[in-house]
């Protein structure tokens, strides 16, 4: 039998008639050398249903995060551009150079490096409000503190920067969580399917060979095979025509999912993605 032919509609169309307490598990469960492969026909059942469901939540949830992530990246960005602002135009402005150094000063204190890492990843920038904070000194916080903005005053305003960048740092870090998972429309849909696809075509050779040990009767035998006989050989017709579906393989089950390449080898691990969000920006 070419079991390499299948396409996963009919994979789930046999063994779905196998797992079927009304039409024949009661037979797989009454032959003891079958009996046992129930758990792995179930797990390749499900695994072959699995590769081909939409990851509609998880995919929810990584928009939603993408979006988060870009409102609080507008925050972070903008109270970091002013604070670096402020405090240079308040050097400008001081006509005691004493006081202009205490401007530039903290300023240095908070941008080592300028304004740079705005543009830099959101795990860049989580990474480089840690840095800023701990190079703020207490003498700092207070110069901060009694400089006015609309609002409140400029430390509040420093802060405000400081827990947009912890927010970027956990957002980005369950979205790697999220993007991690091995999950059908993520970085391997195609490796997943295709290991759903190798390990049914194996439990199914297990089964066939302890049903030829079996010795079972002939109708016990002919209503096993049944399924698999069907669609193999709808399966040889549309390989003999060339063709990838015919008029009766069009529909899948309710759970099932589109067809892949038909092989019948290992499927080696794909790679790993990397995030680029919604503005463009490298993980």
């Amino acid at each position: 039998m070419a079991l390499k032919d299948l396409s996963p509609r009919q994979m789930v169309q046999i063994t779905a008639a196998w797992l079927d307490p009304e039409r024949e598990r009661p037979l797989l469960v009454s032959l003891k050398r079958c009996a046992p492969l129930i758990d792995d026909i179930e797990a390749a059942h499900d695994g072959i249903l699995k590769s081909h469901r939409p990851p509609k939540k998880a995919n929810d949830e990584l928009a939603a995060i993408q979006q988060k992530q870009v409102a609080t990246d507008q925050v972070h960005d903008r109270k970091a551009r002013g604070a670096h602002a402020v405090l240079t135009g308040f050097a400008d402005l001081a006509d005691d150079p004493e006081d202009a150094a205490i401007y530039l000063e903290i300023r240095d204190q908070l941008f080592a490096d300028g304004l740079k890492f705005i543009s830099a990843s959101y795990s860049d920038e989580a990474g480089e409000v840690k840095l800023a904070r701990d190079r703020l000194t207490p003498e700092s916080k207070a110069a901060l503190k009694a400089l006015p903005t609309p609002g409140g005053n400029l430390l509040k305003a420093v802060q405000a920067w400081f827990a947009a960048g912890d927010e970027l740092g956990k957002l980005d870090a369950r979205r790697v969580h999220l993007e991690a998972q091995d999950r059908p429309g993520a970085a391997d849909p195609r490796g997943g399917q295709l290991r759903a696809r190798n390990r049914w075509i194996k439990v199914m050779r297990s089964v066939l060979q302890m049903l030829e040990l079996e010795e079972a009767d002939a109708e016990t035998t002919r209503r096993l095979l049944a399924p698999l006989e069907r669609e193999t050989a709808k399966a040889e017709r549309r390989r003999a025509n060339g063709k990838e579906t015919d008029a009766e393989d069009i529909a899948p089950p309710a759970a099932g999912g589109a067809g892949e390449p038909a092989t019948d080898g290992e499927a080696p691990a794909a790679g790993v993605d990397r995030r680029a969000g919604p503005d463009g920006r490298p993980s």
